[in-house]
């Protein structure tokens, strides 16, 4: 039986650890690239799972006081590790050490979440009768911790929450000390976390990989870093110098002095450009009208427009000065909205106070749901940096912007005479301009337009392709006003009303115009062109949010065989990275799952010969019942991440709700209903509630995309807790009735359901990207059915 005081030290080591794994997704989408954050979900249910085989090895642990200390010593050890060593993701290909230098990564990273596993695990082996209470301060001191770190990260940058992380595991340790005199160390560790954190010395800041563009932009002669500042879902940083110039399109033909530029990056990406220029001025009405978006404002002069993804305000000051009326600016990301109000105010000649600006308070995909008058131009901002398709590094990001419903609803908000407007890097081999083309024709599909090239203008640079859309066919004057604004900015056609050969190819040449045979393949027949081609191009929807991921698994043969000979990090693939770490994921959860309970079944005198086939729980039932409770988690929580992130606009924001939510919820279940419910028919329930959350989620978001914040944070807890609720009812009832009849395996049963959670995180990102988040969250339901088949003898 556990102290109260144990009690309270559980949970701020619980608290510690989903700090530190929300602080972790951070520093690596910070410091490397999302692919890295995203694995962190995984990698703290991994080395959880190591707890059990620790457990199983030492029956007599340390003390939890000091497993409790080593966990703060270990959070600060692996800041060390990830700040300090040089790990270049784009040398991993064909560098060795890289790879040795990753797993290092790995290991730092993983340390913590193997030390709160092995506190829960001894504090779950000597609950007792008590061991649903302990399991519950176990999710509720998670749940404060991951509330936490969200709250905390708006006023502490990541490296800062790093010290608040090791500070809560040293008061763990405090808690667990049996005497006073034993607290005092661990009180003084705390206290001086604390006091480096007040000071926050310049050693303490996080490094950026050196491919990161900030970390490039940095090294720019007569560079300066004139403005940072963080919140809970970015980091935002500021350049000048006089090598920013960033205007994405401009036409050859352009012959002004191109105005003063501010580089902002966000998480250490961009650069996304802050234009000191006035929009009445005629050097910026000529730059204006020498950009690829200029033709709609051509076409509907004096057009009340909404921008979305406006990015730091160029795309609203080229607006402004090609005629628009009215230009209305949603807020993407709060930092770039407060540093263009404040201290970049005025450097943008207060763009966003403009009377003809109007600053919207929703992100883009919710502004589309904000009032009813309609608008005359939409247009999607090229506002994200040029990223080669071959290098796979963005294949894991969601984008709720550039999804097939998202236009729907952008040509719902059309007024009849309206144009949608969207334009994209130009990528080699044709695919992001491409799969843009295609998302347009399915959106129109859903319209019921079915003579789609009557409505549908592309042109390209040597860099971007523009596509506009109209609400009904193109007049033959649009046409040939078009044809002039071509004329005039040297631009190449892909799509117009009586195109002819003669017309293509003009300006940009190409030895060969793929991008103009493979728009007109494209637009003759959808289906049989995306399925032919060498890449991805099915249409991102937002089941399927991720517009970057283009690999297909034809791509492997020759993706293997570039490994080494090339530039680009992993290859060319993020897809195939996540198989490596799926791989990497079984070849750890094996040992992890097999070993403990070898080392049990070995001992003398040990009750390890319950699980032998016979009237009670056989073998393979029990550890089939571990492992779909442990997938099945993350088959839902990972997903449901991803699902929200639309309604909340920011990963991070969903990241911390649905942690927070589910754990709390699930700690509820654990503490309040599983004494008292039957295992097997909550089981039931709990897929079928799992299966109802994912149909009914689609039709329930896009409902609730104009709500506040606060009403949208509300119904994303109102989504998450049933289903928690029921999620902390199986694992403690099974517990329960393996420590009642063999009390030696509740580390085993541990570990199992930890290394099923790691493996099926990253199964879970693999299902998402190919199958979609709905698919996801029904094989989760599934596996909670698996689960209950399994407790057939128990439940």
């Amino acid at each position: 039986m556990l102290r109260p005081r144990a009690i309270v030290g559980l949970g701020l080591v619980s608290a510690a650890g989903l700090a530190f794994e929300i602080t972790l997704t951070r520093l690596f989408a910070i410091q490397q690239f999302h692919h890295f954050a995203f694995v962190v979900v995984s990698l703290a249910v991994m080395a959880s799972a190591a707890s059990g085989l620790l457990v199983t090895l030492r029956p007599h642990p340390p003390s939890l006081s000091g497993l409790a200390a080593a966990l703060g010593a270990s959070i600060l050890l692996a800041y060390a590790v990830i700040n300090l060593l040089p790990f270049d993701s784009y040398n991993l290909a064909w560098d060795a050490a890289q790879a040795a230098i990753l797993a290092v990564y790995f290991l730092a990273a993983g340390l913590p979440f193997v030390l709160v596993g092995w506190i829960v695990a001894v504090c779950l082996t000597a609950a007792g009768a008590s061991l649903h209470r302990v399991y519950a301060a176990n999710l509720v001191g998670a749940a404060l911790g991951s509330a936490g770190a969200l709250a905390l990260l708006d006023w502490l940058p990541p490296e800062g929450l790093v010290l608040a992380a090791a500070a809560f595991g040293f008061l763990g340790a405090a808690c667990f000390a049996a005497r006073l005199a034993a607290s005092l160390a661990p009180l003084a560790a705390a206290a001086a976390c604390a006091g480096v954190l007040a000071l926050s010395p310049p050693w303490l800041a996080l490094r950026l990989s050196p491919y990161k563009p900030l970390a490039a932009a940095r090294l720019a002669p007569d560079a300066r870093l004139t403005a940072s500042a963080w919140s809970a879902s970015a980091r935002l940083d500021v350049i000048e110098g006089p090598g920013v110039h960033i205007f994405p399109g401009l036409s050859l033909q352009a012959a002004d002095p191109l105005p003063e530029q501010a580089a902002v990056f966000l998480d250490g990406d961009g650069p996304i450009p802050i234009t000191a220029a006035d929009p009445a001025d005629p050097a910026v009405v000529r730059l204006a009208n020498h950009l690829p978006a200029a033709l709609a404002y051509r076409l509907r002069p004096a057009a009340r427009a909404l921008l979305l993804d406006p990015g730091a305000g160029l795309d609203a000051l080229m607006a402004l000065g090609a005629g628009a009326a009215t230009v209305s600016i949603p807020t993407d990301e709060p930092l770039v909205t407060a540093l263009l109000l404040a201290p970049y105010a005025r450097f943008s000649r207060e763009l966003l106070l403009q009377a003809r600006v109007e600053l919207l308070p929703r992100a883009s995909r919710g502004a589309l749901q904000l009032g009813h008058d309609p608008f005359d131009v939409i247009q999607f901002c090229l506002s994200d940096p040029y990223h080669p398709v071959t290098s796979g590094a963005f294949s894991l990001s969601e984008d709720y912007t550039l999804t097939v419903e998202t236009v729907e609803q952008a040509l719902a908000r059309l007024a009849p005479n309206g144009l949608l407007v969207i334009t994209r890097w130009l990528q080699t081999p044709p695919s992001e301009s491409i799969r843009t083309l295609a998302v347009l024709l399915a959106a129109l599909d859903r319209v019921a337009i079915d003579r789609p090239a009557e409505h549908l203008i592309g042109y390209r640079t040597m860099r971007t392709a523009t596509f506009l859309v109209a609400r009904r066919a193109w007049l033959p004057e649009e046409v040939a006003q078009t044809r002039a604004f071509l004329e005039e900015n040297g631009y190449d056609p892909i799509l117009l009303p009586g195109l002819t050969a003669d017309e293509v190819n003009r300006f940009n040449r190409l030895p060969e115009d793929r991008y103009r045979a493979l728009a007109a393949a494209l637009l003759a027949d959808p289906r049989t062109t995306i399925a032919a081609y060498e890449f991805n191009l099915r249409p991102a929807t937002d089941d399927r949010p991720f517009f970057f991921h283009f690999f297909r698994w034809r791509q492997t043969p020759a993706v293997l065989a570039r490994l080494g000979q090339t530039w680009q990090p992993f290859g060319g693939s993020g897809y195939l990275v996540l198989l490596v770490l799926l791989g990497l994921m079984l070849a750890l959860s094996i040992p992890l799952a097999a070993i403990p309970l070898w080392l049990v079944n070995r001992r003398p005198g040990r009750d390890g010969g319950w699980l032998d086939a016979g009237p009670s729980i056989g073998r393979a039932r029990l550890g089939l019942f571990f492992s779909a409770l442990g997938a099945g988690y993350l088959l839902v929580e990972i997903p449901l991440i991803q699902r929200l992130t639309l309604l909340l606009d920011r990963p991070t924001l969903a990241l911390g709700v649905v942690l927070t939510t589910l754990l709390l919820a699930s700690g509820v279940g654990s503490q309040v209903l599983a004494p008292r419910l039957r295992l097997r028919p909550a089981l039931a329930g709990l897929a079928l509630a799992i299966a109802a959350t994912a149909l009914a989620l689609p039709a329930l978001l896009e409902h609730a995309l104009g709500w506040s914040l606060a009403a949208r944070l509300l119904l994303s807890a109102g989504i998450v807790f049933p289903v928690g609720l029921l999620m902390g009812i199986p694992f403690a009832a099974g517990l329960r009735a393996v420590e009642a009849r063999a009390k030696s395996l509740v580390p085993w049963a541990w570990g199992i359901n930890g290394a099923a959670s790691g493996v099926s995180g990253v199964l879970a990102a693999l299902l998402a990207l190919d199958a979609g988040l709905t698919a996801t969250l029904l094989l989760g339901a599934a596996a909670y059915l698996g689960a209950r088949l399994a407790a057939r003898d128990f439940g």
